[in-house]
């Protein structure tokens, strides 16, 4: 190490650690908005490819239920796999590498899938693309946790929801209803494939602003590269830190093998998982078993005509957008357990009310109110707070792997619901697969109850360096 000791260099991670957690950030917004930037587009693609299942499916009319099933389901395939072995990877090569490498690989994708000929070159594209997400998405949570104070990143953090929720009215505003205004339906082949393309340039335009988005702080001086933690600090923090040694070494090497993948499943941690990882698994599968076919169920069951449709997608989604307010300004007053508990609660009570509404053939109406509800609570429940805990729960050198694992069970949740749909529709009925949803989410949140942790009262990892090595 040189003329630099170890006891000063652990002095100088826990300092910069203290400057980071306890400095509110002034360019806050500007740095998720580029850091969930997958979510943006991870939105997008979700809310337009749901009025793209009709006209893909009228595309390839021959195609076996396998591969329609194969198809719809192939990015969240895709995303399960990037999001464990991507948040790895950002551990390992760095949050802005990764930032970088992700938005490359989803426009490339895009672009090859709007281009198919066949539903499995479509599915191999996708599948591709998918992954590019799930990587992307657990580089954003780790990369905002370790950019912002204490209270900013649980505030910033639940606020993903309302990303996805304002995009899925962008996307019906800007796409869905002009293509229905000049074709006059929802269900030409080509809307896919607009769809595919337009992904492809919102990717682009993030990829170009990425390029100067900074390294997480805390990831550099972990590892002992104080220098260029420190430079960084000044040019977005505006802080110096004059007594921190001015060197860049390896002083700690971060996820080498694969073994490390596998490093946040402690035993002393159990609790913390199993209500992490059971709440991103539930959302998700509620979600994607039922509110991703919301407007296939609509013309397929024949609720509602297509303005209607896009009409009852637009009041539910701005439910979602509420939902999306309401929880980050309800985290510092009632804490993230208790909105686990009341949204899973809620979420399920409004799936058996939209289930019954459904066997009884009510007014579209009520599916149009119970849909908002399950929406908002959807929002507020584990959608919001399973990631914004196993973020909590996690130290810098093995946040994008926690971050990672967090998303894998939100997307293996994702590709069982999207693929299992049309089959547990054929065989149970929309009906009853929606009750049965509901009581999973209600078991959800008795989950929640015991196991739960708040993220506002567990101790932020990192302040144990501080602690240990800065006193008073």
């Amino acid at each position: 190490m040189g003329e630099v000791s170890k006891e000063e260099i652990d002095k100088g991670i826990a300092k910069i650690y203290k400057a980071v957690l306890e400095t509110k950030n002034i360019s806050a917004k500007y740095i998720i908005i580029l850091a969930l930037a997958s979510l943006w587009v991870d939105a997008y693609d979700f809310a337009a490819f749901t009025f793209g299942i009709a006209p893909f499916k009228n595309t390839f009319p021959t195609m076996s239920a396998a591969e329609f099933g194969f198809a719809v389901a192939a990015v969240q395939i895709g995303a399960t796999v990037g999001a464990f072995t991507g948040g790895w990877l950002n551990d390992r090569i760095g949050r802005r590498n990764m930032f970088i490498l992700n938005m490359i690989l989803f426009t490339l994708m895009a672009v090859g899938a709007g281009l198919s000929t066949s539903p499995i070159m479509f599915s191999v594209f996708r599948t591709l693309l998918g992954y590019a997400l799930g990587a992307d998405t657990a580089t954003g949570f780790a990369y905002i946790f370790e950019y912002l104070e204490k209270n900013q990143r649980l505030f910033w953090s639940n606020l993903w929801q309302l990303q996805w929720y304002i995009m899925y009215l962008v996307t019906i505003a800007f796409v869905v209803v002009p293509f229905y205004f000049v074709t006059g339906n929802i269900t030409d082949p080509i809307l896919w494939r607009i769809i595919m393309f337009v992904g492809a340039g919102l990717s682009f335009i993030i990829l170009l602003l990425r390029s100067r988005i900074p390294e997480s702080v805390l990831w550099l001086a972990y590892q002992g590269k104080l220098a260029t933690a420190k430079s960084i600090l000044k040019k977005t923090y505006g802080i110096e830190l004059n007594d921190v040694p001015d060197v860049d070494m390896e002083y700690r090497k971060v996820a080498r093998d694969w073994r490390s993948l596998f490093s946040i499943y402690k035993k002393e941690k159990w609790r913390e998982l199993v209500y992490c990882f059971n709440g991103n698994f539930e959302q998700s599968f509620e979600f994607y078993s039922f509110g991703f076919y919301f407007p296939y169920i609509i013309t397929t069951l024949g609720l509602a005509g297509p303005l209607a449709n896009i009409e009852g997608n637009a009041v539910y989604y701005s439910l979602g957008v509420i939902g999306g307010v309401a929880t980050a300004y309800l985290t510092p007053k009632i804490g993230t357990k208790s909105q686990y508990v009341i949204g899973a609660f809620g979420a399920g009570i409004s799936m058996i009310l939209l289930g019954i509404t459904l066997l009884l053939k009510l007014p579209f109406s009520l599916f149009v109110a119970w849909a908002g509800a399950f929406y908002f609570f959807h929002v507020i429940g584990p959608a919001s707070q399973g990631m914004t805990s196993i973020n909590a729960f996690f130290p810098a050198h093995q946040r994008g792997t926690a971050a990672g694992w967090g998303y894998f069970w939100v997307k293996l949740a994702a590709s069982i619901g999207s693929f299992w749909a049309p089959i547990m529709f054929a065989l149970v009925g929309v009906p009853n697969l929606t009750i049965i949803l509901g009581i999973y989410a209600i078991l959800t949140s008795l989950i929640g109850i015991v196991l739960g942790k708040d993220a506002r009262t567990y101790k932020i990892p990192e302040y144990e360096v501080i602690e240990e090595k800065i006193k008073g």
